[in-house]
């Protein structure tokens, strides 16, 4: 019988899909979410509170040959970190060596010529830490898991922070902090600077952040 999964803060798709053994697509796609997929367009930015359907597991049968060995690989697992690194001027990072630490493995590597990185991590991994320079001099601490729909003052502050436009809270209360995050956001971007999270600011915010 399907089950009903709440989100909590943290939680994302892929997150759920493992701790169940489903891939994230056959929760998604399921019909008992069609209601759900109205409402939110990303599936890796649900809302604390949404109920996700969880629909039961289905048997699959392999043949193999006795008396031999086979290998089976588990779809979905490991999911992809990927991060975009750009200076105060917005330009790209590109060749920044960096280390990550996930769930307690490490990898290293560079940032590509745009800035970017991607690596493998589990998907109910929740923090990490993302080490950058040749010396590992600059930190950054990682809350991994879910961000709040696009639509959301919640998942706008956690886009922003994301961005570098500070906000001291992530809650969806809007405060003096948050008012001027959007305002710089605004500036920098050439739009009205209102202060206010109004349609032009979610989209450029949604393009700017990526999702």
């Amino acid at each position: 019988m399907p089950q009903i999964h709440v989100i909590r803060q943290q939680d994302c798709l892929s997150s759920v899909a493992a701790a169940h053994g489903l891939l994230p697509a056959t929760i998604w796609d399921d019909a008992g979410n069609a209601d759900l997929r109205k409402r939110r367009k990303n599936p890796n930015a649900l809302a604390p509170g949404d109920e996700l359907v969880i629909p039961d597991l289905r048997c699959r049968q392999e043949s193999a040959a006795s008396a031999a060995r086979h290998r089976y690989r588990r779809k979905g697992v490991p999911e992809k970190l990927r991060i975009r690194l750009e200076d105060e001027t917005g330009e790209p990072r590109a060749a920044l060596p960096y280390t990550a630490i996930i769930d307690g493995v490490h990898s290293e590597g560079q940032t590509d010529a745009d800035g970017r990185l991607e690596i493998s991590i589990p998907p109910a991994a929740r923090d990490g830490r993302l080490l950058l320079g040749e010396a590992r001099e600059e930190i950054h601490e990682l809350a991994l898991g879910g961000i709040d729909p696009i639509d959301t003052l919640s998942g706008a502050q956690q886009r922003l922070d994301n961005l570098g436009y500070a906000c001291d809270r992530l809650d969806g209360a809007l405060d003096a902090t948050t008012v001027d995050a959007l305002r710089e956001f605004q500036a920098t971007y050439e739009l009205d600077v209102t202060g206010r999270y109004d349609e032009a600011t979610q989209a450029k915010l949604e393009e700017v952040h990526g999702c």
